[in-house]
């Protein structure tokens, strides 16, 4: 398995890690022989996040006695310091283990960022790395480059997390990952098929300057890692063939050539078209509606099986769907054609 530096870490990375978000899907047992075949096939990081449903507690149960076999990574979504210190115990507990290498803030959105600083949440972690409960603290960021720029800046992370794939070609590309890699902080690609868009949507893309003996996904993989400065992606994986096709991609390294990104972007343009991809573009709405998080809410409800957190962070919003006022603002801005008012309304449905 090729691996890649995590940045000032120094740590030796799989270029495919583990991607949790999917095992509250599946039953101890299941969780148990796929994680076990991950590390025994050369994976050494595991990826999850506190509030993917029993996602810690099943990768505590079936990598128990296998601790130091592999970098462990977790995300918290509290911003004080009370609230990291609590849930900082819980991921401990559920992950049956006595340290963890990363903790990343979870998916930080707009006033958050200051309020990690402010409300203790920094300080909470850096004094369970000054204690050897966690070794390293990163943050993970969806769509806010300002915020990706301040983070890189501060030189208080490790590692950033942000969403790349095929379909994120130039958000990231041109600025923030280079200098990322540059004041060596790690860069972890979450999402790298696009939440599962590219992989499901496989049958409709047929190309065949791109059939390589190799799946759509597997080449989506390989044009995340064709960029120098990811250290790895993590794909969300539940099936056995889908851990064996992803090692194929870490075991077989090879770089795409600029005529095959060519014709994978061609290719996917269809798949991309209507896809929100959480950029932010759309926001602030003049009604207050917080277009992305909701997006993002029904993506974890429908994609990842997690409706009752769905549910609860809808219900928790203080200005939801039914204060959309349609007035198109947002139709404007979105670069992608996503027909987000229609959708908004799909959303409401489904959370409500």
């Amino acid at each position: 398995m090729e691996k890649r530096t995590l940045g000032k870490t120094g740590w030796g990375i799989s270029v495919i890690g583990f991607g949790g978000i999917k095992l509250s899907r599946l039953s101890h047992k299941e969780c148990e022989i796929l994680l076990n075949r991950a590390i025994d096939s050369g994976i050494n990081f595991v990826d999850t996040a506190d509030c993917y449903g029993d996602s810690e507690a099943k990768i505590g149960t079936a990598l128990r006695t296998r601790r130091k076999e592999f970098y462990l990574s977790t995300k918290i979504d509290e911003r004080d310091g009370s609230g990291v210190e609590k849930k900082l115990q819980r991921c401990l507990r559920r992950l049956k283990t006595d340290w963890i290498d990363l903790v990343l803030f979870h998916d930080v959105r707009g006033s958050e960022y200051d309020r990690i600083f402010d409300s203790g949440g920094l300080e909470a972690l850096e004094k369970a790395k000054r204690q050897g409960t966690i070794l390293e603290i990163g943050i993970s960021i969806h769509h806010s480059l300002p915020m990706m720029r301040a983070a890189i800046e501060s030189g208080l992370f490790s590692a950033l997390m942000v969403s790349y794939s095929a379909l994120d070609e130039d958000r990231l590309a041109a600025d923030i990952l280079p200098m990322a890699y540059e004041n060596g902080v790690g860069l972890i690609a979450m999402k790298p098929l696009a939440g599962g868009i590219l992989a499901e949507r496989a049958s409709s893309i047929k190309n065949r300057k791109l059939n390589l003996g190799e799946s759509l996904a597997q080449i989506c993989l390989r044009y995340v890692l064709t960029n120098p400065n990811i250290t790895c992606a993590i794909p969300g994986m539940m099936k056995l063939y889908e851990l064996d096709e992803n090692l194929q991609v870490g075991k077989s390294p090879r770089e795409l050539t600029m005529e095959e990104i060519k014709v994978l972007m061609e290719s996917v343009g269809d798949a991309g078209k209507g896809f929100c991809r959480n950029c932010g573009y759309c926001v602030p709405c003049p009604e207050g509606v917080p277009i992305s998080d909701i997006f993002r809410f029904e993506s974890y409800y429908e994609r990842y099986g997690l409706k009752e957190w769905a549910i609860e962070q809808y219900r928790l919003l203080e200005v939801k769907v039914d204060a959309c006022s349609e007035c198109a603002q947002c139709l404007e801005l979105c670069p992608y054609d996503v027909s987000i008012p229609e959708r908004l309304k799909i959303a409401h449905q489904i959370l409500q």
